[in-house]
């Protein structure tokens, strides 16, 4: 199945957090490689030591690795931002779920992608998200 570089706020806004836990779960279920565990994790990899320059080049090294870019966007972060210009400039897929009620508070540059490669999906629960992504990684 799909290698999945799955993004979501890690010094910022974490409230979907536990979204993020389930939907890495569940694709994972569904056979899918995701890359980026820690994102979905309670300690963040700073606190646990890494340097900045580390997290930068792990980053970058799974972002080339990865087939698609899950962005889990209902809340702002400079870095899920920099992931999904990074991906969309490189012609790979970018999926950005936003919750529901959160759509309107999500970046209008990010929700005004019309490029191709670029889906952004509302969802209501882990389990919707998930089934959304699936139709578009076949």
């Amino acid at each position: 199945m799909a290698k999945i570089y799955l993004a979501a706020p890690m010094r910022g806004d974490r409230s979907a957090l536990n979204n993020v836990k389930q939907i890495c779960r569940m694709l994972e279920e569904h056979g899918h490689v995701v890359l980026t565990k820690h994102v979905a994790e309670d300690v963040l990899d700073i606190d646990r030591g890494m340097t900045p320059s580390e997290i930068f080049e792990r980053d970058i090294k799974l972002l080339e690795e990865a087939d698609f870019l899950v962005a889990e966007v209902s809340y702002p972060s400079l870095g899920v931002g920099f992931e999904i210009a990074y991906f969309l400039l490189k012609g790979k897929e970018v999926i950005a779920l936003a919750l529901e009620d959160r759509v309107n508070n999500v970046s209008a540059m990010i929700r005004g992608i019309t490029w191709p490669n670029f889906h952004f999906i509302p969802y209501t629960a882990p389990e919707d998200a998930v089934l959304k992504i699936s139709n578009h990684i076949k």
